[in-house]
C-alpha cells in the first residue's frame, strides 16, 4: 500500500505533466498572420498589441539577393515559403539546396495611424542577413554574398528601430547560408512599435540572462567550496560534478536564443559559437551523469556512467575533428540519444523510489534527483523542439536548467544541515556522556576520600584505647581529655561530606590538632608540633585530607623513627592570591626509593604502611584539582614538603 507522501508525489507529477502538455500544445500551434506575402493589421484588432511575429507565407526568391531597387523596376515572379522554417522546399513543393542564397519579402499594411516609430527583431536567420525596410538598409548581420568565399556568417540575435512615414512597410530580407546544415529564417521575425518591442526584447533578454546567471553563480559557489574546503570535498563528493555541470550548462545556454555570449564577445564567429556551444552541451551531459552517480551509485552505476561518458566523448571528437557541415547531421541523433538516456535513468530512479522503504533522508534524496533529472529531460526536449523549428522560444529550457541547479544545490544544503544536526546530536550525547563520567569520577573520588579517611589502622585505635585505659588508673582527668580528643578525631575522620569536594583550612586544622593531641598523649615529649598560621587563611578552602596526612606522615615516619623524637612545624601562609602550605620535620629523611615511588604515577595510590593516606595519593589529588604536585626537600636529618595552590573562599567551578 502506497504511503500518503508517495501518493502526493504521483499527483504532483500528473499535474506537472498535464500543465506541460497544455503549454506545448498551445505554444507549438502554428499562427500564420502573413498570407501571400501580405499582413493586414486592420484585421487583427484582437491579436495585435504593439508587437507581432511575422509568421506565414513570405515571397521567396531562390538564388537571388534582391534589393528594393529590383522590386521597383520590375517585380520578379515570386514563389512562397513558410517563415519561420528552412528553405528546403517552398509551398509549391519545389526543393532547394541547403547551401546558397535567397531573398524573402513581405508587406505590412494598415499600420497604426498614431505610430511612426517601429522596430524589427531578428532572432535566428541562417546565417548571414541583410534587412531592408521601405527601401532603407536597417540591419546587417554578417555579409551575405553570392560566392561562398565572400560570405561572412554571423547569426546573432539583433533588434533595430526606425521611422515609417505612412501606413505601409515593405520588408526585404537577404539570406546567405554556407555554414549551417540548412538555411532559411529559422525563428520568427518580430515587428512592432518601438516601445512595446523594446520591452519585449529586454524582458526576454533579462529572463535568459537571469537564468544563466543563477546557474553560473551556483556553479562558481560549489566550485569555490570544493577548492577551499577539504572537509567539504570529503563530505560532498558530488560538489565538483554539480559545479561543473552548472558552469557548462550556463556557458552552453549563453550561445542559444538571445545569445548572451555575444554581449561579451560580439565578434565571435559563427563557427566558434557552434563549436563552443556544442562542446559545452556534451560536457554538461557528461557532468550530469557524474552528478547522478555521485549522489547515489544505485541510480547510475560506475560501469554505466563510464560507458555513457565514452559514447558522449565521441561527440567531442566530432566537434573538433570535422567541419560543421559534417558534424551538424549528428545533432539530431545526439538530442534523441540524450533524451532517451535520461528517460531510462529517470525510470530507474522512480522504480527505486517506490521499491525502497520510506526514510526522511532517502525520500528527500530520491525526490530531488527525480526532479533534477526531469528538469534535464525537459531542457533537452524543449531544446530539440526549438532546434527542429517546432517551437520559437526556449523559455522552458532556460527555466528548467536554473531549477535543476537550484534543486541539487538545495539537496546539498539539506544534506549538510542533516549532517550538522547529526553532529550536534552526537556532540550532545558525548557531552552528556562526559558529564556523567565526570560526575561519576567525582563521586568515586569523594568515596575514595571517605574510604581513606576511615582507614585508621586497628593498632592505632587499640593503642589509643590502651593508653586511655592505663591513664584511668593513674590520671583520670588526662584519660578523659584523651578520650575526648579521640572522639573528636573519629568524628572528623568519619564525617565526610560527599556533596562537597572542599573543606576550610580551619576545619582541617581541628582534625590535625585532635590527631596531634592523641599522639602526644601516647608518646609524650618525643613529639613537638608548632603552628605558624595566618588568620586570613582560616576561611580559605582546600580539598580535604591533604594537610592532615602530611602531618601524620611527618610524625609516624620521620619523628617517631628516632628514639629521642623530634619536631614538626606546620606553616600556612596567604601570599598574593596563593595559599602556601609547608610541613617540615627534623626526623629521619626520605630515601630516594620512597620519593620515587611517591612520584611514580603507575604505582599503587594507597599506602601499604602508615596511618592514613599515602603521599602519592595526595600528589595525585593535588594534580587533579589544582594541576600542582608536592614539592619535596629531603635530607638525612629531616624533610620539608610544600604546596602552593590558589587561595579561594568558594569552591572552584568545574
Amino acid at each position: 500500500m502506497l504511503r500518503r507522501s508517495r501518493i502526493y508525489f504521483i499527483l504532483v507529477f500528473v499535474l506537472v505533466a498535464s500543465a506541460l502538455t497544455i503549454y506545448y500544445v498551445h505554444d507549438t500551434k502554428e499562427r500564420a498572420w502573413v498570407e501571400d506575402g501580405v499582413l493586414d493589421l486592420s484585421s487583427m484588432a484582437y491579436d495585435y498589441n504593439g508587437t507581432i511575429a511575422l509568421n506565414g507565407e513570405w515571397e521567396f526568391y531562390w538564388n537571388q539577393l534582391l534589393t528594393p531597387a529590383d522590386f521597383e523596376l520590375q517585380k520578379p515572379e515570386p514563389r512562397y515559403a513558410k517563415v519561420p522554417g528552412s528553405w528546403e522546399h517552398d509551398l509549391d513543393g519545389n526543393t532547394y539546396n541547403s547551401k546558397g542564397i535567397a531573398t524573402f519579402r513581405m508587406t505590412i499594411e494598415n499600420l497604426p495611424e498614431d505610430s511612426r516609430y517601429f522596430g524589427l527583431k531578428k532572432a535566428n536567420v541562417r546565417t548571414a542577413t541583410r534587412i531592408y525596410v521601405n527601401g532603407e538598409l536597417v540591419l546587417e548581420d554578417g555579409k551575405p554574398a553570392v560566392q561562398a568565399q565572400d560570405n561572412i556568417g554571423s547569426n546573432q540575435s539583433k533588434i533595430v528601430y526606425f521611422e515609417i512615414e505612412g501606413r505601409t512597410a515593405e520588408i526585404i530580407i537577404q539570406v546567405a547560408n554556407y555554414d549551417y546544415i540548412i538555411g532559411g529564417i529559422a525563428k520568427p521575425v518580430t515587428f512592432g512599435e518601438q516601445q512595446p518591442l523594446m520591452h519585449m526584447h529586454y524582458h526576454q533578454f533579462l529572463f535568459e540572462y537571469t537564468m544563466i546567471l543563477i546557474v553560473l553563480i551556483i556553479g562558481l559557489l560549489y566550485l569555490f567550496l570544493f577548492l577551499v574546503s577539504k572537509s567539504f570535498r570529503s563530505r560532498e563528493p558530488v560538489a565538483l560534478s554539480l559545479a561543473l555541470s552548472c558552469l557548462f550548462y550556463g556557458a552552453m545556454s549563453s550561445t542559444y536564443s538571445e545569445r548572451v555570449l555575444n554581449l561579451f564577445y560580439p565578434h565571435a564567429s559563427i563557427n566558434f559559437n557552434f563549436r563552443f556551444g556544442h562542446l559545452m552541451s556534451v560536457l554538461s551531459v557528461i557532468m550530469v551523469l557524474f552528478v547522478i552517480n555521485k549522489v547515489n551509485p544505485r541510480y547510475l552505476s560506475n560501469r554505466i556512467r563510464n560507458g555513457m561518458t565514452g559514447i558522449y566523448s565521441t561527440f567531442i571528437v566530432l566537434i573538433f575533428a570535422f567541419p560543421l557541415e559534417m558534424y551538424m547531421p549528428s545533432i539530431a541523433f545526439y538530442l534523441i540519444l540524450t533524451i532517451a538516456s535520461f528517460l531510462a535513468i529517470l525510470l530507474r530512479v522512480v522504480i527505486l523510489y517506490f521499491k525502497e522503504p520510506e526514510t526522511k533522508s532517502g525520500n528527500l534524496e530520491n525526490r530531488t534527483i527525480i526532479f533534477a533529472i526531469f528538469c534535464v529531460i525537459l531542457y533537452w526536449f524543449d531544446d530539440s523542439l526549438y532546434s527542429f523549428g517546432i517551437k520559437d522560444n526556449m523559455y522552458l529550457s532556460f527555466l528548467s536548467v536554473a531549477v535543476y541547479s537550484l534543486s541539487l544545490a538545495g539537496l546539498l544544503i539539506a544534506r549538510y544541515v542533516s549532517s550538522y544536526r547529526k553532529n550536534e546530536e552526537l556532540t550532545e550525547k558525548l557531552i552528556d556522556a562526559f558529564t556523567t563520567l565526570d560526575q561519576t569520577t567525582k563521586e568515586a573520588e569523594r568515596h575514595e576520600i571517605a574510604f581513606l579517611q576511615a582507614q585508621i589502622k586497628p593498632h592505632f585505635l587499640f593503642n589509643a584505647l590502651n593508653s586511655i585505659i592505663s591513664l584511668c588508673y593513674t590520671n583520670g582527668a588526662r584519660a578523659a581529655k584523651l578520650l575526648t580528643e579521640l572522639s573528636q578525631y573519629l568524628q572528623r575522620s568519619f564525617g565526610v561530606n560527599l556533596s562537597s569536594d572542599f573543606v576550610t583550612i580551619e576545619n582541617e586544622l581541628k582534625l590535625i590538632e585532635a590527631y596531634v593531641e592523641i599522639e602526644k598523649t601516647r608518646f609524650g615529649d618525643r613529639i613537638s608540633v608548632s603552628y605558624d598560621i595566618d588568620e586570613d587563611a582560616l576561611p580559605l578552602k582546600i580539598t580535604p585530607l591533604v594537610i592532615e596526612p602530611l602531618v601524620e606522615n611527618a610524625i609516624r615516619h620521620s619523628v617517631l623513627q628516632l628514639k629521642s623524637g623530634g619536631q614538626v612545624k606546620l606553616s600556612i601562609k596567604k601570599r598574593e592570591g596563593m595559599l602556601c602550605i609547608c610541613v617540615e620535620n627534623n626526623g629521619r629523611g626520605m630515601d630516594a626509593r620512597t620519593l620515587a615511588q611517591i612520584q611514580d604515577e603507575e604505582s599503587d595510590r594507597i599506602s601499604s604502611k602508615g596511618h592514613g593516606i599515602s603521599l602519592k595519593n595526595i600528589n595525585a589529588r593535588l594534580y587533579s584539582f589544582y594541576g600542582v604536585k608536592l614539592d619535596f626537600q629531603t635530607e638525612t636529618n629531616g624533610t620539608k614538603v610544600c604546596i602552593e595552590i590558589p587561595a579561594v573562599t568558594d569552591e572552584p567551578l568545574d
